[in-house]
């Protein structure tokens, strides 16, 4: 809960915007984005997600994220105006 009310608008200072590039369901629920924005420090950020959305009786139970960790790092601790990739 801290970083998506306190941490997020920090790291992702702007232009946040998301695109939702699938939905899945068989039970369970898949969905597929590219969330877009400008960090803090100035630099792009671009990455894909994946979440997965565990159904019980119709509710959610548990959401798990997935993104490439590695590229996010590298955007985010890259020195300004740098070159992530």
């Amino acid at each position: 809960m801290r970083f998506l009310t306190i941490d997020f608008p920090r790291l992702f200072a702007e232009d946040v915007a998301v695109t939702f590039r699938g939905f899945h369901a068989d039970g369970d629920v898949v969905v597929e984005e590219t969330m877009e924005a400008t960090l803090s420090n100035g630099n792009s950020y671009t990455n894909d997600y994946c979440f997965v959305f565990e159904l019980h009786n119709g509710l959610i139970y548990r959401v798990r994220e997935y993104m490439d960790t590695a590229r996010g790092a590298r955007m985010v601790f890259a020195e300004q105006g740098g070159d992530p990739t």
